[in-house]
């Protein structure tokens, strides 16, 4: 595993885009949970991040993405124009929009992805090195907390050390960190929203962004 400092990170986002290209897999705080990171759009990678994790594969995939044209690739437009209301108001932000996968997936990579519930949770992240990371891949990003099935350990440096050594490609260490509010998350159907956890983006911000119909 190649170590790189928080404080350096930024200046080879080409770097860890050329990595996750590769199949390979990087690590790096996001919302102040170390999170690893794959290529969504390889059924190879996707299977090597879940292996990583010892993971069961038992929970929806978050998917990051540079913006909401680039959300279009992955997730169907049954919703759109109430994904582009929230989208507009709210991204770039911790809002995960859950919606059906596109057909337009590779059908490996959509199986893989949706086995959980059939759908996906996609997001527009706002912190720098994820917003440069996501811009410089060109592509959706399959993101999972860094931790091993059941067990925590995600905000640990020693532990991203100690149980990923063997399995990720790059490592952006930022020490020890603190984890802040989770992200907001929201289901889609074609007409309303229903919230599944309320995070960083309150009820009352989704209402005023779109209300729901009386």
């Amino acid at each position: 595993m190649k170590i790189l400092p928080l404080a350096d990170a930024r200046n080879h986002a080409a770097d860890l885009a050329t990595i996750l290209a590769s199949g390979g897999l990087v690590c790096f705080p996001i919302g102040g949970i170390y999170r690893i990171v794959a290529d969504a759009r390889s059924d190879a990678a996707i299977n090597r991040l879940m292996q990583s994790k010892r993971r069961a594969r038992n929970h929806p995939a978050l998917l990051l993405v540079a913006d909401l044209a680039a959300a279009r690739a992955v997730v169907k437009g049954t919703a759109w124009r109430l994904t582009q209301r929230l989208a507009q108001r709210l991204w770039p932000g911790p809002l995960t929009l859950v919606l059906p996968p596109s057909d337009d997936l590779p059908p490996a990579v959509k199986k893989l992805l949706t086995r959980a519930t059939g759908a996906l949770g996609i997001r527009v992240p706002d912190e720098p090195l994820a917003t440069d990371v996501v811009r410089a891949f060109g592509g959706p990003l399959l993101v999972s907390s860094a931790n091993l099935e059941q067990k925590p350990g995600a905000t640990s440096a020693a532990a991203i050390r100690q149980r990923f050594v063997h399995t990720v490609d790059l490592w952006i260490d930022a020490g020890d960190t603190r984890p802040g509010p989770p992200s907001t998350i929201v289901e889609l159907s074609e007409t309303t929203w229903t919230l599944v956890r309320e995070g960083a983006i309150s009820r009352a911000q989704l209402e005023h962004a779109a209300p729901q119909a009386a």
